[in-house]
Parts: C-alpha cells; sequence; structure tokens
C-alpha cells in the first residue's frame, strides 16, 4: 500500500490527540485524586464504583436512624427513671400514711405531696422531644396523651401504635412506647385478685392476699366464680360464699390471729390481721386493670376523706395495702419498658458498630 504525505499527517495528528487526551485523563485524576472521573475512564470500574456509592448511601441512612432513635430512646429512659422514683416516692409516703397513728390532718398533708408527685408523674408520661413530639403518645405524638378529663380522673388520649426505623439491612427499631403499655393496663391487687373491706365496725384489716395455686384458682371459676364474700358470723368464725346466684358456701372457718388469721379457699390466701366484729366482710374480686394514675387518685380520695376512729383506721389500711401492691404492679411494669428500652439502645450501638465496619471508602 502506498503510503501518502496526508495519511502521515492524519496519523502524527491522532497520535497527538490520544496524547493530549491521555494527559487531560491523567491531569483529571491528578486534580481529583480519583481513578474514575468519568464512567469513559472504566466503564465496568463505574459500574461498580455506582454499586459502592449505594450501599454507603443505605449505610449512612442507617446510622442516621440509629442516632435519631438512640437520642428518643434514651429521652425515654430518662424520663421512665424519674416515673420510677417517683412512684417510690409515693410508695414512701404510702407506707408513712399506713403507720396508723397519724390524724386526719396529718392525712390530709400525705394526700397534698401524693398529688403534687402526681403531678411530677404526669409531666414524665407528656415528655417531648427536642422536635416538639410526646414521646408516650404513640402515633399521635403531636397531641399530649395525659390529660384530665372533665371528670377529673386522668385521661389518655394517644393512641396504641409503635414507629420503628430500620438500623442495618436486616434489622429494625421500635423508636418509642405508647403511653398504654407503660401508665395504663395496670394489674391491679396481687395480679390475680384485689381485696377490699366492707364498711366494718370494728379493727380487721385484710392484706393483698396471695395465690396458692393458680390453677385451682382457675377451675374453681367453673362452679364457684368470684367475686367471693368474707363474711364474720362472730369475732372469731367466718364463712365464704361466692358471686353465684343463689351464692354458694365455699368454706367456714375459725379466725385466730394469734396463729396468722390466713383465710384459704379455691387455691388463694387472704391474711386479716387484728379484731373482727360480727358482720364484718372482706370482697375478693377478680383483678381490674387500670391506670397508675387512676390508683394514685384513689390513694389520695381515700386519703382526703379518711376517718379518725380504729375501725375507720382499719378500713384505711385495708385501702392502702392493696394500693401499695398497685404500686409495685405499676412499677415493675415501668421498669419493664425501661429494660426494654435499653436493650434496644444496645442494638443500635451494635448495628451501628456492624455498619462502620461494613462500609467502604470510595476513592476510585
Amino acid at each position: 500500500m502506498r503510503i501518502s504525505t496526508s495519511m502521515m499527517n492524519q496519523s502524527a495528528l491522532n497520535g497527538i490527540e490520544t496524547a493530549e487526551a491521555a494527559a487531560s485523563q491523567t491531569q483529571a485524576q491528578l486534580s481529583t485524586s480519583k481513578r474514575i472521573n468519568t464512567p469513559a475512564d472504566d466503564p465496568v470500574g463505574a459500574v461498580q464504583l455506582l454499586q459502592l456509592n449505594t450501599v454507603n448511601a443505605q449505610n449512612s441512612q442507617y446510622l442516621s436512624n440509629g442516632t435519631a432513635a438512640n437520642t428518643n430512646l434514651s429521652l425515654e429512659n430518662s424520663a421512665l427513671t424519674t416515673a420510677t422514683n417517683t412512684l417510690q416516692s409515693i410508695r414512701d409516703l404510702v407506707v408513712q400514711a399506713n403507720s396508723g397513728t397519724n390524724t386526719p390532718s396529718d392525712l390530709k398533708d400525705i394526700a397534698t405531696q401524693i398529688s403534687s408527685l402526681e403531678s411530677q408523674l404526669q409531666g414524665a408520661a407528656n415528655t417531648q422531644n427536642s422536635q416538639g413530639q410526646y414521646l408516650f403518645a404513640g402515633f399521635s405524638s403531636t397531641t399530649q396523651p395525659f390529660v384530665r378529663g372533665s371528670s377529673g380522673s386522668m385521661t389518655y388520649v394517644g393512641d396504641n401504635g409503635t414507629s420503628s426505623v430500620q438500623i442495618d439491612s436486616g434489622t429494625s427499631v421500635q423508636t418509642g412506647d405508647p403511653g398504654s403499655s407503660v401508665f395504663m393496663n395496670i394489674q391491679g391487687g396481687n395480679g390475680t385478685f384485689s381485696v377490699s373491706s366492707g364498711s366494718n365496725s370494728a379493727t380487721g384489716v385484710a392484706d393483698a392476699g396471695s395465690v396458692l395455686s393458680a390453677l385451682t384458682y382457675q377451675t374453681a371459676q367453673a362452679t364457684s366464680p368470684a367475686p367471693y364474700t368474707i363474711t364474720f358470723s362472730t369475732p372469731n368464725s367466718y364463712t365464704v360464699t361466692d358471686g353465684a346466684t343463689p351464692a354458694n358456701t365455699v368454706t367456714t372457718g375459725t379466725y385466730n390471729p394469734t396463729s396468722g388469721g390466713e383465710v384459704q379457699f379455691n387455691g388463694i390466701e387472704i391474711g386479716i390481721t387484728g379484731s373482727p366484729a360480727a358482720g364484718d366482710t372482706f370482697t375478693v374480686a377478680p383483678a381490674a386493670k387500670q391506670s397508675v394514675f387512676n390508683t394514685i387518685d384513689n390513694i389520695v380520695s381515700t386519703l382526703n376523706n379518711a376517718g379518725s376512729g380504729s375501725a375507720a383506721k382499719a378500713q384505711l389500711s385495708t385501702v392502702l395495702g392493696n394500693s401499695l401492691q398497685q404500686i409495685d404492679n405499676a412499677s415493675s411494669q415501668i421498669t419493664n419498658v425501661a429494660a426494654n428500652v435499653g436493650a434496644r439502645i444496645n442494638l443500635i450501638s451494635s448495628s451501628a458498630n456492624s455498619v462502620n465496619t461494613n462500609s467502604t471508602t470510595v476513592s476510585a
């Protein structure tokens, strides 16, 4: 083939242009410190780079989600700690009120202190984050969840919703707890039944009772249902009847406080102290769930209306004894929620470490 002058010139020009392009690419790589600046630099590498950028963007979002969730959960944990400490202070005051040496005026002073602590507990239940969202309102985060209703009782106006965020490719974490699962629906009494006294004329006092055999108690409900009534026919003898119509006699017994004074039937036991009189009664009913605020309201009302006689003090002691059990139930429920919150905070920390380890620094 004949090589002409024009062909030689064109070949030289192509070489110059190729060299200039390579120099330009090298200059771009030097100025950006990246080997790939456009897909043309390395088509296969560019695809891989795009995939890495996508993974890193996802990891960055996971870390951001975890940080936001951790902030909310840490704030919730602080509110739960406040609630627990407040309930302990209320419990101490109830124990003080149950000493038997207080005058009606003393009990009203204690009721005032408990009311103040209840306001503090309400404040913890209405905790907001930095965005003004209520932590314990469920999905209704812009609505104050715990408010006093027109009847004077505390009402929960939030919902049962729970939000979650993804903190790695296979893990989501719940970012909060609705107030309904923290401060509401708390089992009353000892968790199975509660004990109350009638309009008794003497000094008999019943404790919160205990379950000796849950199976026996549950089985008995089919033929001998609660509520049960313990009626003293004399100061030293009693009859237990059930809630059937007409009522059935469950058991009878002799009351002897020096040997313990326990009344046992259908797998349960109620301890009675003091000196009941003929006609005095105690009612054993299935435990009903209620909010911690209702429990506290009942305590305050009982203290404000307490009498000064020995019989009135005995009735007060029965009420306060059961109230202490309900406060313990509330504290236990809040403590369980707090433990779960702590586990979620630990999960976020562990996941963040894993995400950071798996993240790739893109420098191509």
